[in-house]
């Protein structure tokens, strides 16, 4: 039995149901992956009005979710929005005999009424519940929007730029993020390979503020293959990896033309032929697109050498321009695709079981991702076992 806690202080609960959230999530994706039957009593305190979420009227509501807690492997998680969420296994009244206490202290007319409350089963509710813990998180911090680079940033303020990051450890700037392979056998996230990138905005801040590549292309293209060759020097640093990483698959998204730097190639030679087969470079689709030619260079080095190649797509609505690129003929093994809720309407197009879903970090990501067939994630929402 999971036993009620008592009420922490503000900035410790706060915390606490952040991680709540996530341990629910991470719970729902098991029951769907192991097809582990449990049923969820979903109490909707956030539509409660103000004068009914004050301290004591949320103690009385923990309280009569007590006979939902007696069975072992039951469990009560706190959503940041307020919500209570019930965890028990099937085949009891628990859960009942909780929303009879419920009826009590609320009234049934407002238990009834108000969609105050769910009973949910698992797996199959699973969308509706990881929905609930997405409303709960809120939505991600919105973008800012890129500031115009100064008409006053001239050529020999690019040079200094360039002889900084040339001469700069960038180490600590360094950022790994695991792709993880979430298939419904398993019980949970098992580590696909790793990503790594500089992370750029953090970057930026340090050595150069005023100059922002999205919002001056002339100078993204001039950064990029600077920044891929940065990348790889540090990766190649003796020692192990920055970030503690072992020595398992990479995952680079390098310029097609980067692959014929020295520093690529520095690193080629030190991947035996079974880490290359593991290892997936993700081409940008802007390059296919505007240079198709020097694409297809860097494509057929990359199959020859033995590495699986993705392809980066910042917009899904590119997909039918791209489809020959991601035809088998075309070498592309997986599409690496952002999640934006823009993706429901594209499922039918996505090539089935090739895509890469970056960005889940919202249970609605990991819902429509279940629904169109992906098994590759990444995202805060997965976290690999080690």
């Amino acid at each position: 039995m999971t036993a009620l806690r008592p009420a922490p202080s503000r900035p410790a609960a706060e915390a606490r149901s952040a991680a709540d959230a996530l341990a629910l999530a991470q719970l729902v994706r098991e029951a769907v992956a192991a097809e582990v039957p449990r049923q969820a009593l979903h109490l909707r305190l956030s539509r409660l009005a103000p004068t009914l979420r004050r301290g004591h009227h949320h103690r009385l509501l923990r309280e009569a979710l007590e006979p939902a807690l007696r069975p072992l492997r039951s469990r009560l998680f706190e959503l940041p929005n307020g919500d209570l969420v019930a965890i028990a296994p099937p085949g009891g009244r628990h859960l009942r005999d909780a929303e009879a206490v419920l009826a009590v202290v609320l009234g049934e007319d407002m238990l009834a009424d108000s969609g105050l409350h769910a009973l949910l089963d698992l797996p199959r509710d699973a969308a509706a519940l990881l929905a609930a813990v997405e409303a709960a998180l809120g939505p991600p911090p919105a973008a800012p929007l890129p500031a115009l680079p100064p008409a006053d940033f001239t050529p020999g303020d690019l040079a200094s730029l360039e002889q900084v990051l040339h001469a700069a450890s960038l180490a600590r700037f360094l950022r790994p993020r695991p792709v993880c392979r979430l298939d419904r056998g398993a019980e949970a996230p098992e580590p696909a390979w790793e990503e790594w990138r500089l992370a750029w905005p953090e970057l930026r801040a340090v050595i150069a503020p005023e100059a922002d590549p999205a919002a001056a292309p002339w100078l993204a293209r001039r950064l990029r293959r600077l920044l891929d060759r940065r990348l790889l020097a540090e990766l190649m640093r003796p020692g192990e990896r920055p970030g503690g990483a072992g020595p398992g698959p990479l995952g680079l998204c390098l310029a097609a033309r980067t692959l014929g730097e020295a520093e690529f190639l520095r690193l080629d030679a030190r991947l035996d032929p079974a880490l290359r087969a593991a290892t997936v470079l993700a081409l940008p689709a802007e390059d296919a697109l505007a240079d198709a030619e020097g694409f297809a260079f860097a494509r057929d080095f990359a199959r020859a050498r033995g590495y699986r190649l993705a392809l980066d797509l910042p917009d899904p609505a590119l997909v039918p321009a791209l489809r020959p690129a991601l035809s088998p003929e075309g070498g592309v093994e997986l599409l690496r695709l952002a999640w934006s809720p823009a993706l429901a309407a594209l499922a039918p197009a996505l090539p089935h079981g090739r895509v890469v879903l970056t960005g889940a970090d919202q249970a609605a990501a990991i819902g429509w991702g279940w629904e169109a067939g992906v098994t590759l994630f990444e995202g805060r929402l997965l976290q690999p076992r080690r």
